[in-house]
């Protein structure tokens, strides 16, 4: 079994114990479909929702996140991201941070537009090595925004460091001639001052153009929505009207028993003795017993995980259907 694997069991284990971390860190498997889970969005934000309400500064900002991208199921809303971004960045959390600086520098989620307060959360997050948070930062410096003074040659050092853990948006920014700008000398060192500041004027009416282009992108995308929400809502009322609840309740039942089917097919002997914990010679008594405790750990009415639960019942019946075919073949 890989690590991941490993991983996703240990926090099963400590979710059902209402661990924190371990809910945060499970939420991140399920989200990325990793440690042999299904990707569910859905369950992820459950369990990031359990997190985030112990005060798990991971937890929050991802939850925002979500809530910023109308992820999972959720409605997309602005003014709980941003509620939640600034939970997790008084903790200190960096993404957070950066997040909460976007969030300030548009104007968004009832959060007031303020450029010298994103200025100082990008640096926040940048000084601690956040990419995205270094690019805006950079932004900043470039175009001399938010109380900064303007100087092209920190805003290329910015982009640099974003650039080199892969961020396009970053990579774009660094044009031919970086080295000499960043250190002297080079192509561009005899270049006529009056050459360069047609050149740099141009740049700045380009990177304030492309400001505005994603306020008003930001702005459509909220536009967008709010009218997708307003749609689903109108669709589930019609739904709710010309249907009744038991064929609704049917549909998920189906649902739920297709999942629990392909938990079922994926199990076997070894699989099922990891999950319940027991050893290869353990009797029925001690399959049932192993059983019974994990799941008043792990039962979605307590706060647990409805897949870990049919993971338990797949693996007490394979072992248990194991030793009823052992004892039919003496």
């Amino acid at each position: 079994m890989s690590e991941n694997n490993e991983d996703a069991r240990r926090y099963m284990l400590d979710v059902a114990r209402g661990d924190a971390r371990a809910q945060y860190s499970l939420g991140l498997l399920f989200e990325q479909g990793r440690g042999g889970l299904p990707q569910d969005e859905r369950e992820a934000i459950r369990l990031f929702k359990l997190a985030a309400e112990q005060g798990l500064a991971a937890a929050q900002c991802a939850l925002g996140a979500m809530y910023a991208q109308g992820a999972g199921g959720l409605p997309q809303d602005d003014h709980k991201a941003a509620l939640l971004f600034e939970l997790a960045a008084d903790q200190g959390d960096a993404p957070a941070q950066c997040n909460l600086g976007v969030f300030t520098e548009f104007g968004r989620g009832g959060v007031p537009q303020d450029d010298r307060k994103a200025a100082r959360l990008f640096k926040l997050a940048a000084d601690k090595g956040v990419p995205v948070a270094q690019y805006y930062l950079g932004r900043f410096c470039q175009q001399g925004r938010g109380g900064l003074p303007q100087d092209e040659r920190k805003a290329d050092r910015l982009f640099k460091l974003a650039a080199d853990h892969g961020l396009s948006a970053a990579q774009a920014e660094l044009k031919p001639g970086l080295f000499a700008r960043l250190f002297g000398g080079g192509v561009d060192k005899g270049r006529d001052e009056a050459t360069d500041e047609p050149e740099r004027r141009r740049q700045r009416e380009s990177a304030e153009q492309e400001r505005l282009q994603t306020a008003h992108d930001a702005e459509e995308r909220q536009r967008h929505a709010a009218e997708r929400i307003l749609h689903e809502r109108q669709a589930a009322e019609r739904r709710r009207q010309t249907h009744a609840a038991e064929p609704d309740g049917k549909a998920q039942r189906q649902k739920e028993d297709r999942r629990s089917n392909e938990v079922s097919a994926g199990m076997n002997a070894d699989r099922a003795l990891e999950i319940l914990g027991i050893g290869a010679r353990s009797t029925e008594g001690e399959i049932h017993a192993a059983y019974n405790h994990l799941m008043k750990r792990v039962h979605p009415d307590v706060g647990g995980s409805a897949y870990f639960a049919m993971e338990l019942n797949a693996a007490r019946d394979a072992l248990l259907n194991s030793r009823h075919s052992d004892h039919s073949h003496p």
